[in-house]
């Protein structure tokens, strides 16, 4: 009984170890060619398997994109959450909420770009599910910057936490487009003292 336990532990531990690794190499190839140039064959070889592996996991390109998109966005979520929970001030969650959704926007743009492939793309049935999980991300994203600015009303009352959030929300969502379309003259992350100055009137320095 445990013996058969520990054999099915085993096999679950390869399995996930498996997709983990099939989603690596899936985000490496779609971020280079694109959901529509890519191929399962491209993916199996960078993964190290044989095609029918990747089909035991993912029954479409289609799938194995959307989980890219999702694991994506996920990995990003438990990063931006870690950053600001480690911090104790609502001062310092702030700025390691902003520098951090501008250093992944710098350091990830190639994702950005499938986000955007995924939203404006003619992929059949594909957007409005990822869709749903990106909406519920950002509405748990709005609610991390809107308990940072409640917790900066604690002892007086300062700030919209409501408005300031979207106020953020929105200078970063801009300044990622920005940088997607080479608009910029400086890299995101440059960009983190001047959002802080500007929502705080010079409160938080560097």
């Amino acid at each position: 009984m445990n013996a058969g336990s520990d054999q099915m532990s085993r096999k679950e531990r390869e399995a996930a170890l498996r997709r983990e690794s099939i989603l690596l190499a899936a985000r490496q190839i779609f971020e280079v060619d694109g959901y529509f140039n890519a191929t399962m064959a491209q993916i199996a070889a960078r993964a190290e398997f044989g095609v029918g592996t990747l089909y035991q996991f993912f029954p479409s390109k289609q799938h194995l994109f959307a989980e890219v998109i999702i694991a994506g966005i996920e990995q990003f979520k438990q990063g931006l959450k870690d950053a600001v929970e480690e911090k104790a001030s609502w001062q310092d969650k702030l700025k390691a909420f902003v520098s951090y959704q501008l250093e992944w926007i710098e350091q990830n743009p190639e994702f950005h770009r499938l986000i955007y492939e995924i939203f404006y793309s003619p992929i059949p049935d594909l957007a409005s599910h990822v869709f749903e999980i990106y909406k519920d991300i950002h509405k748990e994203t709005m609610g991390l910057i809107q308990d940072i600015f409640i917790h900066a009303n604690k002892d007086i009352e300062r700030f919209d936490s409501e408005l300031m959030s979207l106020m953020i929300l929105g200078i970063l969502h801009v300044i990622g487009d920005s940088w997607f379309m080479n608009l910029l003259n400086k890299t995101p992350s440059t960009y983190t003292q001047g959002i802080l100055r500007i929502i705080t009137g010079g409160e938080i320095s560097e």
